[in-house]
């Protein structure tokens, strides 16, 4: 389309309020009321898919540097009949950092990409697309007054056409993704509603602001309660200091707290019961502090109740936690570690075939639309042999020494009584 000149913004405003939605999209993105360097916004719809579009190329790409970048979007969705026109390269800068990734720089989101990819396999770099890609959705509905209900908020998306650029693979999308996979009716249910979709999208775009700072990211969940610690304030690259649990704590209270839980250094490799550990004390470590943290967590609630949330509202709250974490990893020990806690409790039914099988069921149920919960699960399938293993060690220490048999000098004589011993303890 053609662009319009900066200087006719009633111009503009008329013409914008005259498309289709084009109000909308004004409430919508209040803050800027529309306005752009050189043109109008994107009706509400069209709006939408070009903001799907854009996670999806950035997400694949990580990077913006290529001229072609920010018209490519628009050129592509309107070949395959989702959006109306090509918008200018200008009009999609202001559109794209100002209004799809909440002010964060084009240079801050390439830096936590590059640095949250690296290491990862194919399969949790799509998970992280998956993730990224999921927060802007978020983050659009939860903003939009179609995403009052769930009924209103499926019927926006199919109404833009969402599916159709999920799955476009130009842009880096995946055949099996649809917006029934990013937000389902239980996903809808378990977060809350459209204010649980912006608490979400805040904390993706927080965990980027945080993985993008320089000269190293910056953790933002602390290491105990697991409460943020610092939260984006929408612009760039700020982020403001956040008080979490441990800052109601005396003193006294934090010392002993650092006395139970001492940091040691992090080598490379994951910490477990190698030959370096062979009493397996880094896992030991790792056991009791996650314990701990479902303690302040989760009070007074029941074990199904917690494992809901652990693999349901709180799924992404961990594997947020550094940068160059793999997806899942710290969420799947939580709940691995947590199940093998309860494992011996003979009220928790569920695990009556062991914690083991009732993970493995949990990752059939959820492996094929919910990424989020595949990689939890599937960290916590690994973590868990180290902790069965960890049990096994403890249970060999405490074992009685062997016996090595009495010496014929000792050995009572036949029809002498030999020395009185303690008799064995009650069967109950």
């Amino acid at each position: 389309g053609k662009q319009l000149a900066a200087s006719s913004w009633p111009k503009q405003r008329s013409i914008a309020h005259a498309m289709p939605g084009g109000a909308d999209l004004m409430s919508l993105y209040g803050a800027t009321g529309g306005r752009t360097k050189g043109g109008v916004m994107p009706v509400a719809e069209e709006g939408f898919a070009l903001a799907v579009g854009y996670a999806l190329l950035w997400a694949s790409r990580r990077d913006s540097c290529n001229v072609g970048f920010f018209t490519a979007v628009s050129e592509v969705l309107r070949a395959q009949g989702v959006t109306r026109m090509n918008w200018s390269r200008t009009t999609m800068v202001d559109f794209v950092t100002e209004c799809v990734f909440n002010s964060i720089t084009q240079k801050g989101l390439s830096t936590f990409l590059q640095r949250a990819v690296k290491g990862l396999t194919r399969e949790q770099r799509d998970m992280l697309m998956y993730d990224f890609v999921q927060s802007v959705v978020y983050s659009y509905l939860a903003r939009h007054e179609s995403g009052a209900d769930y009924d209103s908020a499926i019927a926006f998306c199919v109404n833009s056409k969402i599916d159709a650029v999920l799955q476009c693979t130009r842009l880096g999308g995946c055949p099996d993704w649809s917006v029934s996979t990013l937000l389902s009716q239980d996903i809808w249910d378990q977060l809350g509603g459209q204010a649980g979709l912006k608490e979400v999208s805040k904390k993706f775009f927080t965990h980027i602001v945080a993985g993008a700072q320089m000269p190293c990211p910056v953790q933002e969940l602390c290491d105990v309660c697991g409460e943020p610690r610092c939260k984006s304030v929408g612009k760039r690259l700020e982020l403001v200091y956040v008080a979490c649990r441990c800052e109601s704590l005396t003193f006294e209270q934090k010392s002993a707290m650092a006395a139970r839980n001492p940091k040691r250094p992090r080598d490379s490799n994951e910490r477990g019961m190698n030959s370096l550990d062979t009493a397996g004390q880094g896992i030991k470590e790792t056991y009791e502090r996650k314990l701990q943290v479902v303690a302040v967590r989760y009070p007074n609630k029941t074990a199904k109740e917690i494992i809901t949330k652990m693999i349901g509202a709180d799924v992404a709250r961990d594997s947020l936690n550094t940068s160059d974490e793999i997806t899942g990893q710290q969420g799947g020990r939580l709940l691995a570690s947590y199940l093998h806690s309860i494992k011996d409790d003979a009220s928790n039914d569920f695990l009556s075939s062991g914690v083991n099988n009732f993970l493995q069921t949990q990752l059939d149920k959820y492996r094929m639309f919910y990424p989020s919960q595949k990689g939890l699960l599937e960290q916590a399938l690994l973590f868990l042999p180290k902790l069965e293993q960890l049990s096994a060690a403890a249970a060999a220490a405490a074992a009685p020494p062997p016996d090595f048999g009495t010496p014929d000098a000792a050995r009572p004589r036949p029809g002498e009584a030999g020395p009185s011993a303690a008799p064995p303890p009650v069967e109950f």
